[in-house]
């Protein structure tokens, strides 16, 4: 019998679940190390993905998809380094490698299929703000957005019951998604994502925005963000508030983007203007298109 407070106690449990969830791929995390050091080849990169038949089936559904639409296809990772590019592939290996570490069972107490497709639009939406918005990184924006909220997928997997009435609390008292995870005794998922990613050593440009994306207007956080990730930061926060106007998401019911009071400061701060949302939607609705095969690796 635990000797701790029932709340601690609970917490304790919680804190040993998330601890307990796999570690990424070694491939994963070598594939980062491999790509930083001074002559990496496309020889160096494709053995290394090799070694994981698994993984590198599923990069050739995504390189082969129409979202990257390489002309002919297709038939080893060799191949398709040169089409799409180093920095592209090891997103994308972040990718399929987050998304089935935190694949959640068919038929369990939540379906995180609907977070997911919240995270997809997210991903889509900013990587159409960097590119109006002339960042340097528009796929890294993307990758950016679909881990942005891999704390509440965490969350789901390792407490299926309590997230799940986090989220009825915020259909039925409109409470935020924090909001909701507090009242029900649940760590935010911004700081599970954050804990996960520095786990697993994702790089500061998808670490940053998976951890402050709901605070960056905080001026204490946003003070201390280096000039490049507060800008990455700023496009995932703009991106989470409009994805919600682009698909419906059963993430809960937050505030839509035309009705928040950030709005106008996010988009001040991206330099953008509310009369240029709709041609946004529309390119953002086409860019979610493109993105589904992402989605498809859930199902498979």
């Amino acid at each position: 019998m635990s000797s701790l407070p029932p709340a601690l106690d609970h917490l304790t449990k919680l804190a040993q679940a998330i601890d307990g969830l796999p570690t990424l791929p070694v491939v994963a995390l070598k594939l980062g190390e491999v790509l930083h050091a001074r002559r990496s080849s496309v020889h160096d990169v494709a053995a290394l993905l090799g070694s994981d038949p698994s993984l590198c089936a599923k990069l050739l559904r995504l390189v082969n998809s129409a979202y990257f639409g390489i002309p002919g296809g297709v038939t080893d990772v060799a191949k398709a380094i040169p089409f799409v590019g180093f920095n592209t592939i090891y997103q994308l290996v972040l990718s399929v490698s987050v998304l089935d570490t935190l694949k959640t069972p068919s038929g369990g107490t939540f379906d995180a299929r609907p977070l997911w497709l919240h995270s997809l639009a997210v991903a889509s939406t900013a990587q159409v703000l960097a590119e109006q918005t002339g960042h340097a990184d528009p796929g890294g924006m993307f990758t950016a957005g679909l881990l942005h909220d891999m704390g509440k997928i965490a969350l789901a997997k390792v407490a299926p019951h309590e997230f799940l009435a986090a989220q009825h609390l915020q259909h039925d008292e409109g409470l935020t998604s924090i909001e909701a995870e507090t009242r029900v005794g649940l760590p935010c998922h911004d700081r599970i994502g954050a804990d996960l990613a520095r786990r697993w050593r994702l790089p500061q440009r998808l670490s940053v925005p998976i951890e402050a994306h709901h605070a960056v207007l905080t001026p204490s956080i946003r003070d201390r963000l280096a000039v490049q990730h507060r800008a990455s930061t700023e496009i995932i926060a703009v991106a989470n508030l409009l994805a919600h106007d682009v698909v419906t998401s059963a993430g809960g019911p937050e505030t839509t983007f035309a009705s928040d009071p950030r709005t106008g400061e996010l988009l001040d701060a991206l330099g953008l203007t509310t009369h240029r949302l709709d041609s946004l939607h529309k390119q953002v609705a086409l860019q979610l298109e493109r993105s589904r095969p992402f989605l498809a690796l859930l199902e498979s």
